[in-house]
């Protein structure tokens, strides 16, 4: 006779493990990523991608513009010099923001069904961050850098940059809010 585990037979009738909770959690959490591309006055290449936080206004302002459009969209990449770890409660307060910039992205195609997309390029000189430790960086639908103005849609810490005056900073942010069902409309 085969002794049965008590997740055994929860899983056998359906449940799952306690322990598979948080997988689970994770796995319908809205999910996004930083390609952070620094090009070096000498011509050096430096490359990474970071995972994001979506903040709890973020995932909100998300989906409630997947059903309405009276709130203002994510169109603002901000740049900041915290290092503390984000969370979903986390504001711009906590980004420590030296600069911010509208997305080269058009308007109209900044924002889908499926994703939202945006990408700026920070010049050393050409946007006064040179010499700054630059490690964190969230996206916002406010075009001025206040905590009382437009919201934090999501932060990522690590880029850990410092720009020389001919150094380039290439932040791009993607995160998943749809369907990738092509049949699927909205």
């Amino acid at each position: 006779m085969t002794i049965r585990t008590f997740d055994d037979l929860l899983q056998s009738v359906g449940f799952v493990r306690a322990s598979k909770v948080g997988e689970m959690l994770e796995s319908i959490s809205l999910k996004g990523e930083w390609d952070v591309k620094v090009i070096r006055e000498d011509g050096r290449i430096e490359r990474k991608t970071l995972k994001n936080v979506v903040t709890r206004v973020g995932m909100n302002r998300i989906a409630h513009r997947a059903m309405a459009h009276d709130t203002s969209p994510f169109f603002y990449i901000a740049i900041g010099t915290q290092t503390a770890t984000h969370s979903t409660d986390s504001t711009q307060g906590g980004l420590g923001e030296v600069k911010r910039k509208v997305s080269a992205v058009g308007s109209t195609q900044a924002q889908s069904s499926e994703w939202i997309f945006l990408q700026c390029t920070l010049g050393g000189a050409a946007d006064s961050v040179t010499s700054l430790a630059l490690d964190s960086a969230g996206i916002s639908d406010g075009v001025n850098s206040s905590s009382a103005v437009g919201i934090m849609g999501n932060l990522v810490n690590g880029i850990g940059v410092t720009l020389a005056n001919s150094d380039l900073l290439d932040l791009t942010v993607r995160i998943r809010c749809g369907s990738h069902n092509g049949a699927h409309s909205t």
